[in-house]
Order: structure tokens, then C-alpha cells, then sequence
């Protein structure tokens, strides 16, 4: 069969020419059709993954909510002012350069979503940093958290309300270590904009 076609005169017929060109056309609009269509369903499916995470929260707007927090390692406080840490997340995050105003946009959006926005965790008794340090509880340090001024055993759940004071630490404070960086908490200024 191949023989034939190599042996086939060329047809430089009309009808021919004008079937060749309909056939191309025909090839490329079939392309950009399934082009079109791929780039839908990829569409839909990241629209169907982040309205799934979202989903679990209320509504975005469905609340304004405002805290102060701060968390500090060993001594050392984490800049949430830096720009890689502003607006990670539309339902909790920082913004306009400061850092220790947490700005809770949707119901029901714990802490934690702040953590992973952030692309940090408490984990098994770790804090997880961005740069994927772990603190963990060990002998000499320990992580604790605090509410208001009062420890909590969990902070990974808890949905802040307006005007609370949310503190990390981690490390070997004393009690009136702990005393002084409730109450330099207790002094920060929450931005309620």
C-alpha cells in the first residue's frame, strides 16, 4: 500500500488544495478547542481545592477580627513585619508592614491556618519555622502558649476574638521572664484597620 501512494501523482487539483487547507483548519481549531478545555479543567480543579480549604471557615468578610500576638525562639522574636510574611492568607495573616497585628477576615479560622499560610507548624510539641527549623521540647527548652496572659496546652485550634494577646515562646524563661514578655504583649498596640 505504501507502494501506491509513492507512486500516487500529486494532485494539485482545486478541490484538492481547498480539502487540505479545510483539513489543516479543521486541526487547528480541534487544537485550541482541547487547549481551551484543559486550561478550564485546570481551572476548576484549583478553584474546587482552594474553595475546599476555605470552605471549612466561614464566608471571607464573614468577620474582622483583630489580635496582638508575638512569637519568639530562644530569645529571638519573629519579624512579622518583613515583606515575606505580609498578606500570605485572604482569611488570617499580617499586613500594611506590621507584624503584631493578626487580622482574622472569615469565622472559625484557628491560629494554625496563620501557621501554615506562614508555612511554619506546632507539631508534637515543635514549633516549625519557615525555614523549616524545629523547637522542640526537650530537657534544657519548652514551648509554651498563652491567651490573655493565661497558658494554654493547645494553641493550634483556637479562633482568636477581638483584642486578644496570643504569645509563643520558646526556651528556658523564667517565670519572670514569662512575666515580662506577657506584659510587653499587654503594651502592643493592635492596628484594628
Amino acid at each position: 500500500m505504501s507502494d501506491r501512494r509513492k507512486s500516487r501523482p500529486k494532485d494539485d487539483s482545486y478541490f484538492s488544495i481547498m480539502h487540505q487547507k479545510k483539513k489543516r483548519k479543521v486541526i487547528i481549531i480541534v487544537s485550541i478547542i482541547a487547549l481551551v478545555l484543559v486550561i478550564a479543567l485546570i481551572s476548576v480543579l484549583v478553584f474546587s481545592v482552594n474553595s475546599k480549604s476555605e470552605n471549612k471557615f466561614g464566608a471571607l468578610g464573614s468577620a474582622h477580627v483583630h489580635a496582638a500576638f508575638i512569637v519568639k525562639l530562644n530569645g529571638t522574636k519573629i519579624d512579622f513585619s518583613k515583606d515575606k510574611y505580609q498578606l500570605k492568607s485572604r482569611l488570617i495573616h499580617v499586613e500594611n508592614g506590621d507584624g503584631t497585628t493578626l487580622h482574622r477576615h472569615a469565622t472559625n479560622v484557628p491560629f494554625s491556618e496563620f501557621l501554615r499560610s506562614e508555612h511554619m507548624d506546632i507539631n508534637n510539641g515543635c514549633f516549625i519555622s519557615d525555614d523549616n527549623k524545629h523547637y522542640c521540647n526537650n530537657v534544657k527548652d519548652s514551648l509554651k502558649f498563652f491567651v490573655n496572659g493565661n497558658q494554654t496546652k493547645d494553641l493550634m485550634d483556637y479562633v482568636f476574638n477581638d483584642n486578644d494577646r496570643i504569645l509563643v515562646l520558646y526556651g528556658n524563661e523564667n517565670m519572670y521572664q514569662i512575666k515580662q514578655e506577657l506584659d510587653a504583649l499587654r503594651q502592643t498596640v493592635i492596628k484594628n484597620t
